[in-house]
């Protein structure tokens, strides 16, 4: 099982970014779920086995300069988590890492796991159509569009034109294409 998630917020100053590991009870991209009493589960065998000491990039196993500096389940009401997932926060020490996390080159984690399947009827509502705000960047973001097909994958998208009169393509979630040497995280 491989899962990607988005980068949710960082702490410039300190190079730290937090991010939903995984939620329970939703649809992942691999059109897979986890029960919350399981992802807690992989969240405490995460931290039992140390496996922070082996952040990589891309699951190339090439440990990078970083590591876990808070692990937890999200409770209800917080504003920031799904309530249920396992959040994590990570120190970037590594420079070249930073310099991608900051311009959106990198915008998330993937998890990858060995995991015991079991089939499942699930009933999902789908909105094809989405709309928002990017993150912002270049000090400025964009209101963005993008069209999901039945899987809730994106099939396209695009932002709107900023001052100067560029804008970002979107092929795929997390983050826009680049444009003007640079690129914006969104959420969906």
């Amino acid at each position: 099982m491989t899962h990607i998630t988005t980068i949710r917020k960082s702490d410039e100053d300190r190079q730290i970014v937090y991010g939903e590991v995984y939620a329970p009870n939703r649809i992942d991209t691999q059109g897979e779920m986890m029960l919350p009493e399981d992802v807690e589960l992989m969240a405490h065998r995460y931290m039992r086995l140390k496996l922070d000491q082996a952040i990589d990039i891309r699951h190339n196993n090439i440990a990078i300069s970083a590591y876990a500096v808070e692990s937890f389940i999200a409770r209800e009401g917080d504003p920031d988590f799904t309530e249920g997932a396992w959040v994590l926060g990570v120190k970037i020490e590594d420079e070249d890492v930073w310099s991608d996390i900051k311009t959106g080159k990198l915008n998330g984690f993937s998890f990858q796991a060995m995991v015991k399947y079991a089939s499942a009827d699930v009933e999902i509502e789908l909105i094809r159509d989405q709309v928002g705000k990017t993150e912002l960047a270049e000090d400025h973001e964009h209101f963005y569009f993008v069209q999901l097909n039945e899987n809730g994958n994106v099939l396209k998208g695009r932002t709107s034109k900023a001052e100067d009169g560029h804008f970002h393509l979107i092929g795929r979630a997390s983050v826009t294409h680049e444009a003007s040497g640079h690129s914006h995280r969104f959420f969906i």
